[in-house]
Order: C-alpha cells, then structure tokens, then sequence
C-alpha cells in the first residue's frame, strides 16, 4: 500500500496539517468490521503454542536468547528544543480562559435550560474535555435531574436524547435503567429497523453500549446493530449523512470514545463539533483555549522530563532498554488529562519509565542468578545487599533508588510521604512476580494458562499504577484512599486482568521473537491445544467481560469510594485499547500511537 496521509479528527477547514506519513491508513476499509474493539490479531506466527527445545540445558537457554533490540525513541531531545519563551502567550490564553469560563457556566446554570437541555450541554462539555472546570454544578444538576428521571424520559421517543443521558447519568455514578431503550425495540424482541436512519442516534447508542455492565444483555444487543449499520454506512457511496459526520462515525468505529484517552476524544470531537450547524461559538472557543491550554502544560512537562531523562542517561547506559518516555507521558495523561494533575503527570511517567527499565531487565536481559540477585536487593531496598551484582544492574538499582528518593523529598513538604511508601511496597510485590516470569523464560517453561495468570495479574500491576496516580492528587484522602486500594477491590482485580489480557496479546510477537515462551496466549494454546487464533479469540472474550465488570464496579462504587479515585480507574481501562488494539503500541509506537502523540503535543488548534 502506498504511503497516504492521514488526519485523525483533523478537520481540513484547519490551516495547520496535524497529519504523518505512514503505510496504514488509520481507517482501512477491511478492518472496520471489528475496529470498534482490539482486533487482538498477533502476528503470523507459528499455529500452535511456542516450546523450547527440551534438549537445553536452562545454561544454554540464556545464552541462546537474542539480544534485546527496540527501535531508538522517535522524540530524543526534541522536547528541549521546543521554546516555550511564549509566557505572554500563556498569560493571554489563561487570560481568555477565565474570560470565558463564566459565560459557558451561565449557560450550563441558565433557569432557561429544561433537564433534558441541561443534560445534553453536559454531555457536550464531557465531550469537548472541559467539564472538569463545572464539576461540582454538574453533579448538582445530575442529582436533581435523576430524583425525576420518569417524568424527563416519559414519552420520549429521541434515540440520540436517550442514550446521552443513560451515558451522562451512569458517567456521574447514576443508575438510570437500561429498560429505558426498550421503547426502540419492537414487538421480535429487536431493535427497530427504522432507527437505522438516524446517524446521530445510532452514534450515540454505539459509544453508550461500551458502558454496558455484565447484566445489561441489551447493551449487547445495541453494540452489534450499531456496528453492523454504522459499518455499512461509512462503507457506502448513497449516505445522505454530512461529509463531516461520515468522518466522526468513522473515527468511532476505528476507536470508540471509551476505548481511547479523554484528551484524545476532546481533539477529534472539537474537529467536528466546529462543523456542525449552529455550534455554540462560546463554548467553541472555551474547548479550543482549553486545549491549547493543556498543551502548553503537556510541552513545558515534556521538557521537565526530557531533561530528567537525559539526566539519566539509561538509554546509552543500558542499551537494551526501551526508550519511550513521551510515549510513558501519554500513558500518564491516561488517567488524567487536567493542567491541574500536571505533578501527577509528571511522577507518573517518571516511575513508569524506571520501572520500564526495570521489566526490560527482567523479562529480556539479566540471567537468572542476576534476576534473582536483583530481586533480593529490591525486596530489602538496598543496592549493598549483593556484593556479586554487575555493574549494569547497579545501574538499573541505582537509578530506581534515585527517582523514588527524588519523588520521597518533593512530597515530603506535602506531607505525602505515606504514598510513596507505598509505591515502593507495591514495587517489591510486583518484582517478585518479575522474578517468577524469568524463571519461566529462562528455563522454557511453557505453564498452563491458569497457572500463569496467577501469576501475570502480579506483574500487570494495576495496584501499582493506580498508587502512582494518587501520589499527585491533591483531592483525595490519602489514608482512605490507599486503604482502599490495599483491599484489592474488585475494580483492581479486573482492571489488572485486562491489562494482562491486552499486553499478552499486543506483545506476543515481540516475546516469541526474543524466545520468552512464558507469554499468557501462548500458554492458553498449550493448555486448551488451539491456535493462536482461536485462543486470540477467547482472550478477547475474557477481556471484554472484565471490563464490563470495571463500569459495573464503577456505579456500584460511588457510595463509599470518592468519585475522583473511580474515576481514575475509569481512565486506566481506556489506556490499553489505545496501545494494544494493533500489537504492542507502547514499545513500537510508529504509526497510530506516534499520531496520537504529535496530535496531542505538536500543534495548537486555530482559534480561528
């Protein structure tokens, strides 16, 4: 295929292209009937599960397993080139900002505005990233409006009304009925073939049905009828839908709204909000400065951590090591997006870089002795407890010890001394689960998928990541809040099954390569005797039910778990269809993930 340029969510009214040269068009026709979730295809590699030789002494193992090699960071420097001498710029969007913050709050409070009005305007500012700044006159509106939630919804006949609010509601810890979309249903039991005319309505359906819980079998039932009528009508020439909408139908279908990171969402949807009749110029310019204003705060983090990076320099230390610390920013930004995380941010891409570090070693580079010289040293938090280590894993040692104490002194005025000992416990767990994988890689143990995933949920470490978010919020009660992560809620342990779920299947091929055979597809291949395929196949099943499990988790959660820390788990679970839905986007970004970033941090949106 030749290279084609392409422009996610970039409208073409837009003078500044936002756009790369790539061999993947990033809406090809053939891959839209399953787009709307991880294909999860590994690539071609052998049918059935992956062995090593049985005649290998686990001596022989080690030295026979390739060398490491990822691709060298596609950012460098770039970030400290970038000048940010635009303080007056800054101060003029800041500026703006506030100029026009209390005009689109006037809207969203106007005694003007019935629920339904008020509702759709909030799902609009969820939509365009700037709910954050009406947070709590949102909730107030919502749990006035759901006290009289019959008396909105009776008679309404409205599909894209409808399924706003269920979305909106359940968004903001509401349980409204999934009953409500019987009245779209006819006398079979199906949806009705007439909706299929309504482009906005069946959108609007097809984003909500990815909040479906295990016992709302009709959100099922509306994911397939969407996707199937949606598919064939951005595969049509007859559509009689806007150019611009036909863009956005496709843009969900390729990654739907709750499989893909907020800010991401806020930038494709502000594209197509601008061309839509009879936009709303106000809160148009409030998304747009808002954006920008994010930006300006993603670049001026980039460059605190470049220069940390460069500081460090482990990528010339440690040569085998993946160097991919814009792309650990954009892991960061999962969880939140808002200027005012910009701390959390910035810790949490600097511990997801170390521990990066830390994985590659495990997984691909120390032999086993070392592996579990290194493991004894972290369990004791002490780089003298082994006279026998070499000096790379000195290094590697040295570097996590540094960071951590650099993060333990920058809280410590905060008083949040307590969450960074926790952070290092959580490190200790998960590197004993590190220790267990090698062993496995090491000596060609291929286990049964059972086996392994009690063991790989421990090394998926969503406890962990969810720790590193809340060392940077000043909105929670940190007490509670790590109580209740060290009780391993159920929204933890699913979320962490999905993570393992995704990153087995996105990395096979780059695992197998490098001959570590303890890898969960390949092990469900052995133990069930199917090809890659098929146990593809199940994976997805187990994820898409795990994640139904997290929003029901979510609602069920509200009434003793603050809202901003459900929230981040929320936002962890659309991380991973943005980096695993076509191999492993994290250690190979070229292509979307490199768009997603240059979108992200690049190029401003016009104010005009």
């Amino acid at each position: 295929m030749e290279a084609i340029r392409i422009g996610f969510g970039l409208p073409n009214v837009h003078s500044v292209p936002l756009c790369l040269t790539t061999t993947r068009c990033l809406f090809p026709r053939q891959r839209l009937l399953h787009s709307h979730t991880p294909s999860w295809k590994p690539a071609k590699q052998q049918d059935f599960f992956v062995a090593s030789s049985s005649k290998k002494s686990s001596d022989d193992l080690e030295s026979s397993l390739p060398t490491p090699h990822f691709s060298p960071s596609l950012w460098g420097d770039h970030f400290l080139s970038v000048s940010l001498n635009r303080a007056v710029e800054f101060d003029e969007l800041e500026r703006e900002i506030e100029t026009t913050k209390p005009l689109a709050r006037d809207k969203l409070m106007s005694s003007e505005s019935s629920d339904k009005e008020k509702i759709r305007l909030i799902h609009l500012l969820v939509s365009m990233g700037i709910s954050y700044h009406f947070d709590k006159e949102i909730q107030d509106i919502l749990k006035h409006s759901f006290t009289k939630l019959d008396d909105i919804i009776v008679g309404e006949d409205d599909l894209e009304t409808i399924s706003i609010m269920f979305e909106v509601f359940k968004l903001y810890g509401h349980k409204m009925s999934c009953d409500a979309f019987d009245r779209f249903r006819g006398n079979d039991g199906r949806f009705k073939e007439s909706l299929v005319r309504d482009f906005r309505g069946m959108l609007q359906l097809f984003e909500v049905a990815h909040l479906g819980t295990p016992c709302e079998v009709i959100m099922d039932e509306a994911l397939s009828f969407t996707r199937n009528h949606l598919e064939s009508l951005t595969s049509g020439n007859a559509s009689t839908a806007s150019p611009h909408l036909l863009k956005h139908i496709q843009n969900s279908l390729y990654i739907p709204r709750y499989c893909n990171i907020e800010v991401l969402v806020a930038r494709e949807y502000i594209s197509y909000y601008e061309q839509e009749e009879g936009h709303d110029e106000i809160l148009l310019k409030f998304a747009k400065l808002n954006f920008n204003f994010c930006q300006f705060h993603y670049v001026q983090e980039l460059k605190t951590l470049t220069k940390w990076w460069r500081d460090l320099d482990l990528a010339s230390k440690l040569p085998y090591i993946r160097d991919r610390l814009v792309e650990s920013h954009l892991v960061a930004l999962g969880p939140y997006f808002e200027p005012h995380y910009s701390l959390g941010r910035i810790i949490v891409a600097k511990i997801n870089m170390i521990m990066v570090v830390v994985d590659d070693t495990y997984d691909a580079y120390a032999t086993l002795p070392q592996v579990k010289a290194l493991t004894e040293c972290l369990q004791r938090w002490s780089i003298e407890v082994s006279d026998k280590l070499p000096d790379y894993l000195r290094i590697v040692l040295g570097s996590l010890f540094d960071v951590m104490g650099e993060i333990e002194r920058e809280m410590r005025p905060l008083g949040r001394l307590y969450r960074v000992k926790q952070v290092v416990e959580k490190i200790k767990i998960i590197t004993k689960a590190y220790q267990e994988i090698a062993k496995w890689a090491r000596t060609g143990h291929v286990s049964t998928f059972d086996e392994y995933m009690k063991v790989g949920v421990l090394t998926a470490g969503m406890a962990d990541y969810a720790a590193y978010c809340f060392i940077g919020m000043e909105d929670i009660n940190e007490k509670e809040a790590f109580e209740w992560l060290n009780s391993n809620p159920l929204i933890i342990k699913h979320l962490t099954a999905m993570f393992r779920l995704a990153n087995d299947v996105g990395t096979y091929e780059t695992e197998i390569n490098r001959g570590e055979v303890a890898n969960g597809l390949n092990c469900y291949m052995k133990q069930y005797g199917v090809t890659k395929e098929e146990a593809s196949r199940e994976l997805r099943k187990m994820y898409v039910y795990r994640k139904k499990v997290v929003v029901e988790e979510f609602m069920n959660s509200h009434d003793h778990v603050p809202r901003q820390v459900l929230l981040r788990c929320l936002n962890i679970a659309r991380i991973f269809d943005v980096f695993y839905t076509e191999g492993d986007g994290y250690s190979e970004p070229k292509g979307k993930i490199e768009h997603f970033m240059t979108s992200l941090y690049l190029h401003p949106i016009p104010l005009s």
